[in-house]
């Protein structure tokens, strides 16, 4: 199934657990919450502004509107996990770090990622 700018819409304010009315709030700008249902309905297309708005407001890059995000969805992040991942070097550094291990050791250092994760 093809998604649409208004189910990816629709994704974001349900992993953010809010409604259409305190989604609407939160985008800068006079945004009136019907006006996200018809967009999550087809029934509306935002314009390219109002993207960068609801984009810039939840840490959404523009491209995920119109992408396929198959990449992002498998990792099973919310939008601000993504954009804390991407500000923290550190975390940066341990995942490209990652790539080069062996599945085997890879899967060591998640346990041992855990055990510390839980000490803490």
């Amino acid at each position: 199934m093809i998604e649409t700018v208004g189910r990816r819409l629709r994704k974001i304010r349900k992993n953010l657990e809010l409604t259409q009315k305190e989604f609407a709030q939160k985008v800068p700008g006079k945004v009136d919450y019907t006006y996200i249902g018809k967009i999550e309905r087809g029934e509306q297309y935002p314009s390219l502004k109002m993207l960068e708005k609801i984009g810039k407001a939840f840490s959404v890059p523009l491209g995920y509107f119109f992408e396929d995000h198959k990449f992002l969805r498998s990792l099973n992040l919310l939008p601000s996990e993504i954009k804390n991942l991407i500000q923290d070097k550190e975390r940066q550094d341990l995942l490209r770090l990652s790539q080069r291990l062996s599945k085997r050791d890879l899967s060591l250092v998640t346990q041992i990622i855990s055990i510390l994760a839980q000490a803490s």
